[in-house]
């Protein structure tokens, strides 16, 4: 019932009626007109701003794992629709997908547009341990925040199809992956009853590509999860790899054998694997699908470590790297910044647990059950964070062992490298030689390994780069001593002399390695200079990179990589000759720094890649 002065028979209206006789001064309307005009234009003008946003578009630049990529790209999406402003410009987001193993790689300020794709503002790779990886290296390591939110996690675990999770669960109810390795791997499932499933196959994914792989190698060698690898526990996994596991690229590969397996028979899934790293998505995902054969995620005892998806605004400027613009870059980082806000709200968040992921503090989301294959609460703790150095000698280790290599590695002898360095009793030739005896440590004795040095006049009159030691075994035989000793002999003996004569050996090597190239094998040329110009060859930049491009075999890759070692390198031209071969090119501005960039240029797995 109405009340109050709208109910009937209420009070009577104040209002009067203006009669037809009444007269209004012409001032009082034109007055009135221009308020309605006037309120009009600013209830308009309110709407646009609110609506919309002013100044020129600027795109931010964000390189995704493709494992959330398109998760990110959708809030991406959504988040542009409300016309986002940033420093007085539109803001817009460009997610590109990009495994993080090839970003980790490229990292650096000497990334190279032309090769490794737009540089990026952001980027979120699948684990902090590829961040950790990349900030091995001092020049990736300035360029990463300090603040690194994760936007999701999966735990690592070991997959194993459900039959054989449950029996290892009853033998080994605190399996680790060490024990995995060195007590269960190669042994036959006949011992626990079940012969028809033959022996214990664990396939071991590869550390340098695969963010399950490389959680499992990390875990295997800190033993006693303190977030340090001591050079013991690195060398335990010699004995781990002595299993003979199988080492497929990634978790997908194991996957796509097992379903190929599944839509036989149960039997051949059995006797397909019977254990290898993975994500907990992984599983979830897998067994959405509803195969014959589910799996089960084992969680470690000693703890998992996250997949974790950490959020990473890049820092670039024109002081480490030139052609960039400052004020133009601080823009693009603003709007990567401001776009994290949107990627931690309440809805980002569902659309990581809805895809089968936890949330930054281990949350479960709808898709954890058991009917999937995990638990709803991760039943262990995370392991401790792994330090970078830990990170970077392990997986070089792993790579050392895992797979063959063949490597020519190039010293720049010319005059410039006889310079003293500041702070030490040593010229430049001398801690660059010790870097690369120290490098070449970790490779194992069936790698093939030479030597070679350049200057003008290095052997003669007319030489302008000299064979020291040809490329073989390292533990081979060479002028009465095993090759690795030769190696380390001739880096010792190094001397200085003449103008650099780079375009000349590079030309000849890359002849020499294609001639003696290495199927199953990492096959690559390492050149160390301290300059990375040339006043001497015959041969020029644009012949040199003509015959590069011309060998070129995406099939059979023999990436030329530079190191650049010391303030005066000109990294540009390194950077061109790196880029006709596929290689890359890394920066080190201090003894310290070679030691570690020559671990991502002797082992790194990731190739580059371009949009």
């Amino acid at each position: 019932m109405p009340r109050g002065n709208h109910a009937k028979g209420g009070l009577r209206s104040h209002r009067r009626r203006i009669g037809k006789h009444l007269v209004i001064a012409p001032w009082i309307i034109i007055t009135a007109i221009c308020v309605l005009v006037l309120a009009g234009l600013t209830t308009t003008w309110v709407v646009l701003v609110t609506r919309g946003c002013g100044g020129s578009a600027v795109t931010a630049t964000v390189y995704a794992d493709p494992a959330v990529s398109s998760i990110i790209d959708k809030q991406a999406q959504t988040w542009m629709q409300g016309s986002p402003a940033v420093d007085g410009h539109c803001a817009k987001i460009s997610v590109v997908p990009r495994d993080s193993a090839s970003v980790a790689a490229a990292l650096a300020p000497s990334w190279d547009p032309r090769t490794d794709g737009t540089r990026p503002d952001a980027w979120v790779p699948e684990s902090s341990l590829w961040m950790q990886l990349a900030a091995s290296r001092p020049d990736a390591a300035r360029m990463l925040p300090e603040r690194r939110p994760s936007l999701a996690r999966s735990p690592a675990v070991i997959a194993m199809p459900k039959p054989m999770a449950a029996v290892m669960k009853k033998v080994a109810p605190k399996l680790t992956w060490n024990q995995l390795a060195t007590e269960y791997a190669g042994k036959v499932w006949a011992k626990y009853g079940h012969a028809s499933w033959g022996g214990i196959r664990v396939d071991m994914t590869d550390a340098t590509t695969s963010t399950a792989g490389l959680h499992a190698v990390t875990a295997m060698a800190d033993a006693n999860d303190d977030g340090d690898i001591s050079t013991a526990e690195r060398l335990s996994l010699n004995q781990i790899w002595q299993v003979g596991a199988a080492h497929p690229t990634d978790t997908q590969q194991v996957i796509q054998k097992l379903e190929s397996a599944d839509s036989t028979s149960t039997t051949a899934v059995l006797k397909t694997v019977s254990a290898f790293p993975a994500l907990e998505q992984d599983v979830i995902s897998y067994n959405q699908d509803g195969p014959k054969v589910p799996l089960t995620a084992v969680y470690p005892s000693d703890g998992s470590a996250d997949a974790d998806f950490p959020y990473l605004t890049l820092s670039w400027s024109q002081q480490t790297t030139p052609g960039i613009n400052d004020d133009a870059q601080r823009v693009r980082t603003d709007i990567a910044q401001k776009f994290l806000t949107d990627l931690r709200s309440g809805t980002a968040k569902k659309a990581f647990r809805d895809a089968g992921y936890r949330d930054a503090s281990r949350r479960p989301g709808p898709l954890m059950t058991a009917a999937n294959g995990v638990e709803r609460k991760v039943p262990t703790l995370p392991r401790k964070v792994m330090s970078p150095d830990s990170v970077s000698q392990t997986v070089s280790m792993w790579t050392s062992i895992s797979r063959d290599s063949n490597v020519l590695l190039i010293m720049d002898v010319s005059a410039g490298m006889g310079e003293k360095v500041p702070g030490t009793d040593k010229t430049k030739l001398q801690l660059a030689s010790d870097a690369v005896a120290e490098a070449i440590t970790l490779f194992g004795p069936g790698a093939r390994l030479g030597l070679w040095d350049y200057a003008s006049h290095v052997k003669g009159d007319s030489a302008d780069y000299e064979e020291i030691v040809p490329v073989d075994k390292l533990n081979g035989t060479y002028h009465g001593a095993t090759r690795r000793v030769a190696i380390n002999d001739a880096l010792d003996a190094l001397q200085p002399v003449g103008e650099p004569t780079l375009y000349d050996t590079v030309a000849a090597a890359y002849q020499m390695m294609r001639k003696h190239y290495q199927n199953d094998a990492s096959n690559r040329i390492v050149v160390v200079t301290g300059s990375g110009n040339d006043s001497a060859s015959k041969t020029g930049l644009g012949e040199l990179t003509s015959t590069l491009n011309a060998g070129a075999d995406k099939n059979h890759p023999l990436p030329v990589v530079t190191v650049g070692y010391g303030s005066g390198v000109d990294l540009s031209s390194l950077q061109t000759i790196s880029q006709a071969s596929g290689g890359r090119t890394y920066a080190a501005s201090s003894p310290t720094e070679v030691s570690k960039v020559l671990l991502t240029a002797l082992f790194s797995g990731a190739p580059p890649t371009s949009d």
